[in-house]
């Protein structure tokens, strides 16, 4: 079922927009947009320490290059591809796209 989900999910964002847009996302929107248990793998631009995935985010917003994160344990990976190039099911993961596209609840 959670495969199922977080095939839902990439394929709604995918569709909304195309592969190399970039933006900024409001770190107020953060908790809607986080993809818990999801590894956007490969795709890295770089590794920068971060605290939480907020701050993953703030990093990511001030490199032009990065379309999307994947945080774990202090490690925020940076992405140069909308959801990496192979996103997966992993346990502990948080992802995020910065074109961030489903409602706040």
């Amino acid at each position: 079922i959670k495969l199922l989900a977080l095939t839902a999910v990439l394929i709604s964002v995918s569709e909304a927009q195309g592969p190399s847009t970039r933006q900024v996302v409001d770190v107020s929107r953060i908790p809607c947009c986080i993809l818990t248990d999801v590894n956007f793998n490969y795709g890295d631009i770089g590794f920068v320490p971060a605290i939480d995935t907020t701050d993953c985010v703030k990093k990511c917003n001030a490199n032009e290059k990065c379309l999307s994160v994947t945080y774990n344990n202090g490690q925020c990976w940076m992405k140069d591809k909308r959801l990496g190039d192979s996103p997966r099911y992993e346990q502990g993961m948080q992802s995020l796209d910065m074109a961030c596209v489903w409602p706040c609840d």
